[in-house]
């Protein structure tokens, strides 16, 4: 165990030096009571359009469309295509993602 060396015949002044704390108990708990009597005025967080969107993807939607577009680029990769771009489509009430291949300049 470590052991601390006091120094002997320091004053008040010099032992308090360090200590960087101006509050009082009285001010402490009159900043308290302050703030307890505020109204408490909860504001839902700002949403982005883009999160907004995001909330009719789930988990599992995200991870099954996640994993089919992983089969459809190991296709491709079987094929020798490097990269393939998506295209989001709508036919009726049904969402369709087309993908093709991109053409290498």
């Amino acid at each position: 165990m470590a052991k601390f060396k006091i120094q002997k015949g320091l004053s008040d002044a010099e032992m308090m030096k360090q200590w960087g704390g101006n509050d009082n108990f009285e001010e402490t708990m009159m900043q308290a009571e302050r703030n307890a009597a505020k109204p408490v005025i909860h504001q839902s967080p700002k949403q982005t359009q883009e999160a907004f969107y995001r909330e009719f993807l789930t988990e599992k939607v995200e991870t099954l469309i996640g994993k089919m577009l992983l089969d459809i680029k190991m296709e491709y990769f079987k094929e020798g295509e490097g990269a393939f771009s998506i295209q989001v489509k709508r036919d009726g009430k049904n969402i369709v993602l087309e993908t093709a291949p991109k053409k290498v300049k």
